[in-house]
């Protein structure tokens, strides 16, 4: 997972291989009105091989192997504008 650059762009999620500059998958986030992409910002936070994309006021999340939605919250209520992501990892001690 290390060797992949995932972008956002446009209402897409895309992996690219940073050695060789290939595609290695697309997945588009059908979030807007009557499934609209068109110029939407799309923000990334990967952790622990699951890719948080946020966009259209959705968040989802994608395998970041495969590109697969493993699942989305519509986040009802707080409209359609651009979405944030923030992550603290918390170390537990064992």
């Amino acid at each position: 997972m290390e060797d992949i650059l995932y972008v956002g762009i446009n209402g897409e999620v895309l992996a690219i291989d940073v050695y060789h500059g290939k595609e290695l998958w697309q997945t588009s986030l059908k979030s807007g009105f009557f499934g609209s992409k068109a110029n939407e910002d799309v923000t990334l936070l990967v952790d622990r091989g699951v890719v948080f994309a946020g966009c259209h006021g959705n968040l989802f999340a994608l395998d970041g192997e495969s590109g697969k939605i493993l699942w989305q919250n519509k986040l009802k209520g707080l409209g359609e504008n651009d979405v944030s992501l923030a992550m603290e990892r918390v170390i537990k001690n064992t």
